[in-house]
């Protein structure tokens, strides 16, 4: 996501959104709802159409730099009015990506190309090695023989000495960087220029705006330190670079307002802007502009940054950002490396950096293009995703207040750390508050995953993770939920009799109550963490009881294993994690009741049934998500009957025969579903028995005829014919359900070679289906055909397409 993201427009009305309107209603009716028809690629925001024209500029004064229009509507000659008192505007390139080889000194003359990274999602990274990597080669390419700290002007006198030395230096080629034109450049404010928003290439942008900073403190500090001494040309000299460099960071014009060359987030900008500012010695002057932007942090000349004590250093750096941090670190290493290289070897270093680094510029016009473009290269930075992107539009784009923006920022950065192999033992239910709330780590990519599967649900379409497309969908959700939520928001503040505005409902909100409870649940429900659910808790669901509370936790963790497992079935996942959220809602309102008994003893044991059916008939991607929508509409109606969407004569008869078929032992996805299938029916004839089930974890299943034996053996004399052995070696009653322990490779020969010595394992396993096998005298083809029979009977037992379970 990007600061001014570009979107192709398309929907026959004008979207308009009011964010800095005072009431709610305002907010409410900006939003657009989005239809599933609708191509999904629109502008963000468009100025409002009925607005007085001094309305219009007020708001437009008013509005985050995110509520800018998308892009700018073109209507034949006529231009459009200004978003910044009314200025025109420089109209960035609306052609095909173009890309540029440029040298630095190009770039960063007048006003051409002036950055910005406000709305990147990763903010500044580079440390110290990073720095020293660039600037080692830098000098390395720059400075030749010139190195050591020996000033080489007297002593390099051979013309010949001077060409050889001219013909080894090379042209520096620093890389791609992509850059997505924004639409905020007035020109009545700041003259001709362009102003882009950094996709690829912050990390370098940020670390040469450093050096050349570096350079030009060093060069101002030598000619400030020679005015006494009689080199008053030399002073003149070194004071007339400085100031070259500083109009490279700091491109003035006259009667036009000051820019940096590149700007940050204003979280992260503090330091980087007393840096390109360059105010050694005024402090005083700019105490003013340091307390609007360091919240009360006093900010000492740069000069002197070296020099502070680790008290001044931490009073300094504990109130600002990590990116804050490295930048000071950076620059202050800069400073000492180059203060060991002489006066020569830095304008050399700065000639070369200014004419012979080079910058592959590229333009893309849109920043979806520029998204692809970076993957496709497979780099970037981090390694940005999609979600990163998204992260971006909730927390920047649709988030009014900034202290929200960077709260927000944070939380998803802590929702998104790399979680710990279980939640903390400390993390219990609670009746009085949602384990929704608790904070947790889950991870970036449960929470792409969440935000697939919840947008899919929400928009009832298919949603693609390929490419980083799947962003515009989900900005299509996020957009959607707006506007149904300030619709009610509205409606509610009608009734009231409150005059106080009441907040409208925007990213913030969207993050704490769709993404971040969908990203907690999924992953306890992918890493079995059934007792965590509110809605399974003893003190939050009193009436459930214990062969209830422990046939749900099968069920869920039947469709765990199926929907890791097979891959046809990743789709029913969709539908999953809508029960568990529907669910831990109704526990955390209302204590259980009717609707979370609808939930669980009705839809539930109907998607474990379906889920099952997908898995063995592997119907299409179409008709999986057709299913899936139609549980999902079945539930949001409440008078439906959600057995009754299913209940096709021959269904359950389909998926008996499919059972039956099915070769599960030829391949590792229907070993995996085996397991799943047996260790479920163990399950059910256990909680039938009334006996205790074992905890959760990984099972597999062995082949109880091997698939290889000695000849001679055992197994040869009760399988002669080799045609019934390849009939039955891969069916679910050939298969015994085991524990995933390691075994020895003495104990696996053992095994595949003796029936005798399978009995003694089995009777070892704490699954009844297992166990059962030990009664048989023996294993022939007599015995697999019943043990067939019995596991398909199970079927009817177990699932049912036609009502729920009668557990």
């Amino acid at each position: 996501s990007t600061k001014t993201s570009i979107y192709q427009t398309t929907m026959t009305s004008a979207l308009t959104v009011a964010l800095a309107a005072t009431t709610l209603a305002t907010f409410a009716s900006a939003f657009t709802p989005p239809s599933s028809s609708s191509v999904h690629h629109h502008a963000i925001i468009a100025a409002p159409s009925t607005a007085a024209a001094a309305s219009k500029t007020a708001l437009h004064q008013e509005l985050p730099f995110f509520a800018a229009p998308a892009f700018q509507q073109s209507n034949g000659s006529s231009s459009s009015s200004s978003q910044s008192g009314g200025g025109s505007q420089s109209s960035p390139p609306q052609s095909a990506t173009v890309t540029l080889r440029l040298p630095l000194g190009t770039l960063f003359d007048g006003r051409d190309y002036i950055f910005v990274t406000e709305s990147n999602v990763r903010g500044y990274e580079w440390t110290e090695k990073e720095t020293d990597i660039l600037l080692d080669d830098l000098m390395d390419a720059a400075l030749g023989t010139i190195q050591g700290g020996q000033d080489t002007t007297t002593t390099n006198t051979n013309n010949n000495n001077q060409q050889q030395q001219q013909q080894q230096i090379t042209d520096y080629e620093l890389s791609q960087i992509v850059l997505v034109p924004t639409s905020d450049w007035d020109s009545n404010l700041l003259g001709l220029g362009s102003r882009y928003d950094v996709y690829d290439g912050q990390q370098r942008l940020v670390t040469l705006n450093l050096l050349l900073a570096s350079l030009r403190d060093s060069f101002q500090l030598e000619a400030t330190s020679s005015e006494g001494s009689s080199s008053k040309k030399r002073s003149v000299a070194l004071e007339a670079t400085a100031n070259e460099i500083s109009s490279m960071l700091m491109p003035r014009k006259v009667r036009k307002e000051d820019v940096k060359r590149i700007t940050l987030r204003k979280r992260d900008n503090v330091l980087l802007e007393k840096i390109l500012v360059n105010n050694l010695d005024d402090d005083d002057d700019d105490d003013e502009e340091d307390k609007t932007t360091t919240t009360a942090v006093s900010l000492p000349p740069t000069n002197t940054w070296s020099k502070l004590t680790p008290k001044q250093k931490s009073h300094l750096l504990t109130p600002l950002s990590n990116a804050n941090t490295r930048i000071y670190h950076n620059f202050v290493h800069l400073t000492k490396r180059l203060s060991l290289l002489t006066t020569r070897e830095r304008l050399r270093l700065l000639d070369y950096i200014v004419e012979r680094v080079h910058l592959l510029v590229c333009i893309p016009e849109t920043s979806r293009i520029a998204r692809n473009i970076v993957m496709s290269q497979g780099r970037k930075g981090m390694d940005n995703e999609a979600v990163d992107d998204f992260k971006g539009l909730v927390c920047f784009r649709y988030t009014l207040d900034e202290d929200d923006m960077y709260q927000t920022f944070d939380q998803w950065d802590e929702l998104a750390a790399e979680p710990a192999a279980a939640i903390s033992s400390s993390i219990t239910n609670d009746s009085s508050s949602s384990s929704l709330s608790k904070p947790i780590a889950v991870g970036r990519d449960i929470i792409s995953s969440a935000c697939l599967l919840r947008a899919s649900a929400a928009l009832r379409t298919k949603i693609r993770s390929r490419g980083g497309d799947e962003v515009y969908e989900w900005e299509r959700w996020l957009r959607q939920e707006l506007w149904l939520q300030n619709q009610l928001l509205a409606k509610q503040h009608e009734k009231s009799t409150s005059t106080t505005p009441l907040q409208p409902w925007q990213g913030k909100d969207f993050f704490a109550k769709k993404i971040q409870p969908a990203s907690i649940v999924l992953h306890k429900f992918r890493t079995r963490q059934f007792d965590e659910f509110s809605f399974l808790s003893k003190d939050v669901n009193k009436k459930m009881t214990k062969k209830e509370r422990s046939s749900v936790i099968a069920r869920l963790d039947f469709l765990r294993d199926v929907i890791m497992g097979v891959t046809s079935t990743k789709e029913a996942e969709i539908v999953v994690l809508d029960i568990l959220l529907r669910a831990e809602e109704e526990a955390a309102s209302n204590g259980g009741g009717s609707s979370l008994d609808r939930y669980l003893e009705e839809f539930l044991p109907l998607v474990e049934s379906w889920t099952l059916w997908m898995a063995l008939t592997r119907p299409s991607p179409m008709q999986r998500h057709a299913r899936v929508f139609s549980l999902l509409d079945a539930m949001d109606d409440v008078d439906s009957v959600g057995a009754g969407i299913f209940a096709e004569e021959d269904e359950m008869e389909n998926l008996k025969a499919a059972m039956d078929e099915y070769e599960f032992g030829a391949s590792a996805g229907g070993k995996r579903l085996a397991a799943a299938i047996l260790k479920r029916m163990s399950t059910h004839l256990m909680l039938e028995e009334k006996k205790g089930i074992p905890d959760g974890g990984d099972v597999s299943v062995d082949f109880i005829l091997p698939s290889k034996f000695a000849k001679g053996s055992e197994w040869e004399k009760q399988w002669p014919e080799e045609e019934q052995r390849v009939e039955w070696m891969n069916r679910i009653g050939n298969l015994a359900l085991v524990s995933s322990r390691p075994r020895s490779r003495t104990a696996r020969k053992t095994a595949d070679s003796s029936w005798e010595q399978k009995c003694v394992d089995f009777k070892k396993e704490p699954w009844l289906l297992t166990r059962q096998l030990v009664e048989l005298d023996g294993w022939d083809a007599a015995a697999v055909q019943d043990q067939q029979k019995d596991i398909l009977s199970l079927t009817d037992l177990v699932w049912s397409f036609g009502e729920g379970s009668k557990q």
